[in-house]
């Protein structure tokens, strides 16, 4: 029962860490406007170096590993949308407009 309150806890925290990572640090290293393209790329770098630090240390705690393999997955799922940004930004824009829309959102 403790490990699991104790498990929950680090999870938390493993979240609200890396979402500070993901917010500041692309603002911290680019001084001047990124590209949508660029933040999303960086961020899905961030979330993925977070998740592998996690997964690396290798806790025996199931909600903060199943927290960095989502996460892993989302910086994944964040990579693959990169080139279908790109391209849709110099084929159509309307599309890339609404695909922009939807990402951020999520």
């Amino acid at each position: 029962m403790i490990t699991a309150i104790i498990g929950m806890i680090y999870a938390i925290l493993f979240l609200l860490l890396a979402s500070v990572i993901v917010a500041v640090l692309p603002a911290l290293l680019c001084k001047k406007k990124m590209t949508f393209e660029g933040r999303v790329g960086m961020e899905a770098a961030l979330w993925s170096l977070c998740s592998i630090v996690v997964l690396i240390l290798n806790l025996n705690y199931f909600l903060l590993n199943s927290f960095a393999y989502a996460a892993l997955l989302i910086s994944g799922m964040k990579i693959v949308a990169l080139p279908v940004l790109v391209r849709l930004k110099q084929t159509n824009r309307r599309k890339y407009i609404v695909f922009k829309r939807m990402m951020r959102k999520f």
